[in-house]
């Protein structure tokens, strides 16, 4: 009898406490349980030649449209901001952060997605650092694009490019097309998937993870180097009969496919 009478104590005591730190969780948020957020719209003021996107949390989305501006619309709440930059022709868009560090919420939160608008007409320096979230690159063309993904994921539509440089140190990229005139891929972990590259010269190396890619052309086009020490690679070390066509593929852990379409 005595162990019942403690037991219903102690379930008392720890359902008490609970709901004080219940009572003091909902008064750090307002006394919400989700966040209500407001778009925000920003319209670029001057010449922009480099758009840098910077994700944490959500969704960013880039768009190319028959617009003359650039703009970006973007999500902002009590608990989370994002914001847009623009200094000395450098239009800088960071995605949604925590306010503070007490900010959460009971249930799953659908975020509102940033839109970053560009004219077809512009061709921009990109880049992209992905630590969390998703970003998306619409159909269209910029000057050099460098994307690093630490987590989450990157997902380029149709792009073209003078050049691109990928670091997946964790999540992934996937690459619907890429046109570029050079493609250098590193990836430390996680993946790196492409279903179209058009691209002369082309360098991957993976320490650990995978990268899996299919090039437009001909095996036979490319001279084709491959250092291994570990993992796999489907594709074997030739002279190609295009002096202007390189594939270049290390592999130290973790695995390597090509194809060529």
């Amino acid at each position: 009898m005595k162990a019942v009478i403690k037991a219903i104590i102690g379930g008392s005591v720890i359902i008490g406490i609970g709901l004080i730190i219940l009572v003091i969780a909902l008064a750090l948020n307002d006394w919400k349980f989700m966040p209500e957020f407001e778009m925000k719209h920003y319209v670029a003021e001057g010449e922009i030649t480099e758009l840098r996107i910077d994700n944490s949390v959500g969704n960013i989305k880039t768009e190319f449209y028959d617009g003359e501006e650039i703009t970006v619309d973007y999500p902002v709440s009590n608990r989370y901001s994002g914001s847009v930059e623009e200094k000395e022709g450098l239009l800088t868009v960071n995605g949604l952060n925590k306010k503070h560090w007490y900010n959460f919420t009971f249930l799953p939160i659908v975020l509102p997605e940033t839109l970053v608008k560009i004219p077809r007409n512009k061709v921009l320096k990109l880049t992209v650092t992905v630590n969390a979230g998703k970003v998306e690159l619409g159909e269209g063309e910029f000057e050099k694009a460098q994307i690093t993904v630490n987590a989450g994921s990157l997902t380029a539509h149709g792009v073209v490019c003078a050049e691109l440089k990928c670091n997946v140190n964790a999540g992934a990229i996937y690459v619907k097309s890429l046109e570029s005139a050079s493609l250098d891929c590193k990836v430390n972990a996680g993946a790196f998937n492409a279903e179209r590259i058009a691209c002369p010269q082309i360098r991957v190396n993976v320490s650990a993870g995978s990268a899996n890619f299919k090039v437009a052309g001909n095996r036979e086009d490319y001279t084709i180097l491959v250092d291994k020490s570990a993992g796999s690679c489907n594709v074997s070390g030739q002279t190609g009969a295009d002096p202007d066509k390189k594939l270049d593929v290390g592999v130290s852990a973790g695995s390597v496919s090509v194809s060529f379409i």
